[in-house]
């Protein structure tokens, strides 16, 4: 890849960003569901599943698949609502 007027690299393009960032976002969503398992396979999990915490968890696995460039935004205002 050759340099611009400022001598800075282009931008990666989606796959080169693909590539860097994929067994990455793989390893936390793993981690995020065994977390969720644990919590519900502990004593009581049937009932945690009603805490408004764990909730918002579930609700925020629905906003990833939208086609937006602002998903963490979007994630962070759900959050802190």
């Amino acid at each position: 890849m050759g340099k611009n007027k400022r001598g800075l690299k282009p931008a990666k393009t989606a796959s080169e960003l693909l590539d860097m960032y994929y067994l990455e976002a793989r390893a936390h969503l793993l981690e995020t569901a065994a977390i969720l398992d644990r919590i519900e396979r502990g004593q009581g999990g049937e009932k945690v599943l009603e805490d408004p915490r764990i909730k918002n968890l579930f609700k925020i696995c629905h906003l990833l698949p939208r086609q937006k460039t602002n998903r963490a935004e979007e994630l962070l205002n759900f959050l802190s609502v």
